[in-house]
């Protein structure tokens, strides 16, 4: 009997999946907007507790509190917690590749990419706060299917060959002066951007818009070829070395 009632539960539960599978797409052509919406309360929800508890301690409870809202309701917009950690995480990590690779391909001078570059990261830190952060401090690999694990990782490496281009072409044009490597000079701008998820906070005294000029005027004006009148000794080596690594 106790392996007949375990039989009868598996099937009820394979049964159920496809049921509750069915019934999202419905509500979902029904009314995209309140689907919508309902869909971004969870997401929003689901930020502060993963910040609480870290990815291997969230629970579908736990995100079904935050939101307000009871656990089948969860699943009636989510399968399960890893589609919510796609959604929350591999989403936004999609929009900022999305925007930086517009910025890339715009035309702009390398100075002026570089700047919006920046600007493009920071708006999708504050936009997926604090997923995204989130996903920068900790190891999610354990918790996230393979594929999409893949995925992440090569998002963070196309995140920074973006920014790393934008380096190389203003060593190549003589816009940029550092001796230091351009892959190396790129996880440099990374980093520094990264690092805002020690202490950041949306709505706090300084804007994402706000922290990307200060870090670009302070990167800029360090970086910035001067003419070669005003131009230093050191500068004028930094030059040399510069072109030297730019062939690199």
């Amino acid at each position: 009997m106790g392996a007949s009632w375990r039989i009868g539960m598996m099937m009820s539960s394979t049964k159920r999946q496809p049921t509750l599978a069915m019934k999202r797409d419905a509500a979902q052509q029904r009314d995209r907007a309140q689907y919508g919406a309902k869909r971004d309360k969870i997401l929003k929800a689901a930020g502060p507790v993963l910040q609480r508890l870290g990815f291997a301690s969230t629970t579908i409870e736990a995100i079904a509190k935050e939101a307000g809202v009871d656990r089948a309701t969860i699943y009636y917009y989510f399968a399960d917690k890893g589609a919510i950690f796609k959604e929350a995480i591999a989403g936004g990590l999609h929009e900022m590749i999305s925007a930086l690779e517009e910025v890339a391909s715009n035309g702009d001078a390398p100075d002026v990419r570089l700047r919006s570059s920046m600007h493009a990261v920071m708006r999708a830190f504050e936009r997926h706060y604090p997923q995204l952060y989130i996903y920068l401090q900790g190891d999610s690999s354990s918790i996230l299917d393979p594929h999409l694990n893949d995925e992440m990782i090569a998002s963070g490496r196309r995140y920074e060959d973006l920014v790393e281009d934008i380096v190389r072409d203003g060593l190549r044009e003589g816009v940029f002066v550092t001796s230091l490597p351009p892959k190396v000079f790129a996880k440099s701008v990374t980093g520094m951007l990264n690092w805002t998820s020690r202490w950041f906070v949306p709505d706090g005294a300084l804007t994402a818009e706000d922290v990307a000029d200060g870090m670009a005027d302070t990167i800029l004006n360090g970086v910035m070829a001067q003419p070669r009148s005003t131009a230093g000794k050191g500068v004028r080596r930094d030059r040399v070395v510069s072109e030297r690594v730019a062939r690199a």
